[in-house]
């Protein structure tokens, strides 16, 4: 089943996110996430993504499955460094520091419809 995760904060959560996430600086901040399809699953238009470093791998999920239109019982997997699949709870923020080149540069992600690695 398929959650609906809200594109845009209600009125009142900036407010809210913005005390929450001053005592986290490292997670306040966009990163830039590059979504690469691996086997048969459909290419997005658009392949590059701005997101808040706070969002998590379980985001990215249900963004794909919207994208992509596909039915809830369709499972997508998500890769970095097309080596291993990061849990669903895994931060941006903290992936992009572990395995972006530098800090400007892209946050690669590969998905699939398919365990293609780790």
């Amino acid at each position: 089943m398929s959650t609906d995760i809200p594109e845009s904060p209600s009125p009142q959560q900036p407010q809210q996110q913005s005390e929450q996430q001053s005592a986290t600086t490292p997670t306040s901040s966009k990163i830039t996430l590059l979504l690469k399809p691996v086997g048969d699953v459909p290419q997005l238009k658009t392949q590059k993504f701005a997101a808040e470093g706070s969002r998590n791998v379980q985001w990215v999920i249900s963004f794909l499955q919207k994208a992509l239109k596909l039915d809830p019982s369709e499972s997508i997997y998500i890769f970095v460094s097309q080596s291993f699949a990061p849990s669903p709870d895994h931060t941006l923020s903290n992936l992009h520091q572990c395995f972006s080149a530098s800090p400007t540069s892209n946050l690669v992600l590969h998905y699939a419809k398919t365990c293609a690695w780790g």
